[in-house]
This record gives C-alpha cells, structure tokens and sequence, in this order.
C-alpha cells in the first residue's frame, strides 16, 4: 500500500511539474466595514487541462474556462466565493508570458466581517509559463 501511495504522490506531483503555471499579483478592492478597502493579492495557478485551472488566491481557488475568454471562478478561503475574471491584455513575446486581468468575485457565505453578496474587485498582472 505504500508503494501505490508514493506512485500515486509522485505521479500528481510530476503533472503539476509540466503543467501551465501561473503567477498572479495584485490589489484587490471590496467594502468594508468602514467604506472601500483594498488589499494586495497574490496567487500561483497550475492548469489542469486545457480548460480548468487550480490554485491559491486568497484561498482556495478553482477557475473554469467561459464563454469570450472569460474564467468562472469558484473560490474557498475565509468565505466562499463566486466570480468570473477577463484578461484583457496579453503580451506576445515568448517564454513568460504577462497579462493585464480583472475579476469580480461574489461572496456567498458570510462572517461577522463580510456579508453574503459582498464583492470584490480584483486587478491583476499575470505571469506565466
């Protein structure tokens, strides 16, 4: 049983190795309990196929291709989260590569700082390979 648990553990790791990776950095924006907040974010993105991506954003964070370039975004931190983001600038040189993106995600669960429907506005730049 060990033997097919670290076949299993290094199988996973080595498709994460050859997998797209993603670097994202940021300043997200949302209301806060005094007025408008913002934060720096920061996440790493690894593809999982040609249309799914799994990461770390502020949590937990699942993205799914969507129509016109657009990323559904599934988000499990603090609380749980909803959103869609568009990249709408992308560099055209090769090795890394940058782009410009913007999300909007919706909070469906709340906490005594935030509640249900609350959103935030993320921008970021993006590097990747």
């Amino acid at each position: 049983m060990k033997l097919v648990t670290k076949i299993a553990t290094i199988a996973t790791l080595a498709s994460f190795m050859f997998a797209g990776v993603g670097l994202t950095w940021g300043n997200t924006y949302s209301d806060g309990a005094t007025g408008m907040e913002a934060a720096g974010s920061f996440g790493v993105h690894f593809d999982v196929n040609d249309n799914t991506t799994v990461g770390w954003e502020n949590g937990l964070m699942v993205g799914l291709s969507g129509p016109a370039g657009s990323t559904f975004r599934l988000g499990y931190g603090t609380v749980t989260t909803l959103g869609m983001s568009y990249t709408w600038w992308e560099g055209a040189g090769t090795g890394w590569g940058t782009d410009l993106s913007t999300a909007v995600d919706f909070d469906l669960t709340g906490t005594e700082a935030t509640d249900a429907g609350d959103f935030a506005v993320t921008i970021n730049l993006g590097l990747g390979f």
